[in-house]
């Protein structure tokens, strides 16, 4: 019974301190994810503002390109 007892006093302690650890690093993975979001995020928002005031995307239309090449496919 003697083991037993020595044996379920350090499983608990390895559980505890994996919960330590758990509770350290847990915050810091979260802080990496929301800091990569917010970064996606302004690189997205860049992006949608480039487009937007650039003119050649202004005139592209692609489902009415789709649509003449497809008219062309069936004419020749």
């Amino acid at each position: 019974m003697g083991k037993q007892n020595k044996s379920t006093a350090g499983s608990i302690r390895l559980r505890g301190s994996l919960t330590v650890e758990a509770a350290v690093v847990f915050p810091m993975v979260l802080f990496c994810v929301c800091l990569m979001m917010k970064r996606g995020i302004a690189l997205y928002s860049c992006t949608v503002q480039l487009i937007n005031s650039s003119e050649i995307w202004r005139d592209f239309h692609p489902a009415e390109e789709f649509r003449r090449l497809e008219l062309l496919e069936e004419l020749f």
